[in-house]
């Protein structure tokens, strides 16, 4: 009974220790492999792509978690550590320690990151350092992919081609389309109401 009671007090320490640290990528790769930002306006095909290759790496023995940090907001209240990628990287792989201890990849559109404890990582570094991250969001997650299979192959294992089975440029054309629309719905009834003003 005394052993239950104080396991429930211990629970109730970790549990707002945990969402005190603020840093929504810590929670999630706790237990999953990928980070993607939750509002950021990534097109599904880049974020499928992204989750497919990840898990494609673990499957074929490449250990490695990833983490897209799109905005200063997807940093909780680590935002120091926005355009410091392997610094976070750092933070980050710390965080997880308890869970999680092998490869850690951090893409922001500053660069790279990556940490793997107190293994170096000397030869990833040089790897990502050919590679240049995009700048907005779903430019960012595809070029994390790119950069996940080529730190695969540079251990020697290839990853195969992952098809989303969805089309980038659609997905596009749909965010313009509802942007084309909402911008519409705001405009358009304005411009009647001053027509029927000046008819007046």
């Amino acid at each position: 009974m005394r052993r239950t009671a104080l396991l429930g007090a211990l629970a109730l320490l970790v549990v707002p220790a945990a969402q005190a640290n603020g840093d929504p990528a810590s929670d999630v790769l706790i237990t999953q492999q990928v980070f993607i930002p939750f509002e950021a306006p990534i097109s599904k095909s880049a974020s499928d792509e992204l989750t497919k290759t990840v898990a494609a790496a673990n499957k074929r023995g490449y250990k490695i978690r990833v983490a897209v940090i799109a905005f200063t907001g997807d940093l909780g209240t680590a935002i120091s550590l926005w355009g410091h990628p392997q610094e976070y990287a750092k933070f980050l792989g710390s965080e997880l320690a308890f869970a999680y201890s092998d490869r850690l990849l951090v893409a922001m559109p500053a660069g790279f990151g990556v940490y793997r404890g107190k293994k170096p990582v000397a030869q990833e570094l040089r790897v990502l350092a050919k590679r240049k991250p995009g700048k907005t969001p779903t430019a960012l997650t595809e070029s994390t992919t790119h950069a996940v299979r080529a730190l695969a192959a540079a251990n020697g294992i290839v990853l195969p081609k992952i098809s989303s089975g969805s089309n980038p440029w659609r997905d596009r054309a749909i965010i313009a389309a509802v942007v084309l629309l909402a911008l519409l719905v705001i405009f358009v009834p304005a411009r009647k109401v001053r027509g029927r003003g000046g008819e007046r």
